[in-house]
């Protein structure tokens, strides 16, 4: 889902501020899909003018006036339309999974900082989890029945990947140098001989 659409599957909850709908991009939408966060606002602009929401300016005392933003009708048969077609497939992106797929070629203090690093990240995920599950949408003050889904299977998923972490690290660790070993990294692997001819035959 683009910018614009994810507004729109923000917004399906009720009316909300471009504050109230940034600050949810940042702290739940942000951990689930890749999310540019600052050009909400021309991306408002701009379904405001393609008619799918529509807004209120509320004069606040002391305070500058804020826009509260809703759906038009036309914009909840697009984000319905976009939910029932859009391409939902789960992807595993991870800088962290990426560079341990190199643990052979760093020094184990290393390997063992990022695995340190995980752990600690997992456990605010697992925190800011529990918060929003007490606090709820920022939009409703309450869960629906999917976001509670989500909730529990984020928890579940973190808690299998410390698991992990914590059962295989000590394994991992054993397998790798105590520094950098150069000569493995500018060394090409040799390759593997070959017995005999090959023909080739081309057709």
């Amino acid at each position: 889902m683009n910018t614009k659409e994810l507004l729109l599957s923000v917004l399906m909850t009720g009316p909300a501020t471009g504050y109230d709908i940034k600050k949810i991009l940042e702290q739940e939408v942000s951990e689930i899909v890749d999310v540019t966060v600052s050009n909400i606002y021309p991306a408002l602009n701009e379904l405001a003018e393609e008619g799918l929401v529509r807004y209120e300016r509320v004069e606040q005392e002391g305070r500058p006036n804020k826009k509260v933003y809703e759906l038009t009708e036309e914009g909840r048969a697009v984000c319905l339309e976009v939910m029932m077609t859009c391409d939902a497939r789960q992807r595993l992106r991870s800088d962290f999974m990426y560079m341990l797929s190199y643990a052979p070629y760093l020094p184990r203090a290393r390997v063992a900082e990022l695995l340190n690093q995980r752990m600690a990240d997992s456990k605010v995920v697992h925190r800011s989890l529990n918060e929003l599950e007490v606090d709820g949408s920022p939009i409703t003050g309450r869960l629906s029945p999917g976001q509670n889904f989500c909730i529990g299977l984020g928890r579940v998923l973190v808690e299998a990947e410390r698991n992990y972490i914590l059962q295989h690290r000590e394994n991992l660790l054993r397998q790798l140098p105590e520094d950098i070993d150069l000569s493995r990294i500018t060394k090409a692997e040799p390759k593997a001989k070959v017995k005999g001819k090959v023909n080739i035959k081309l057709v």
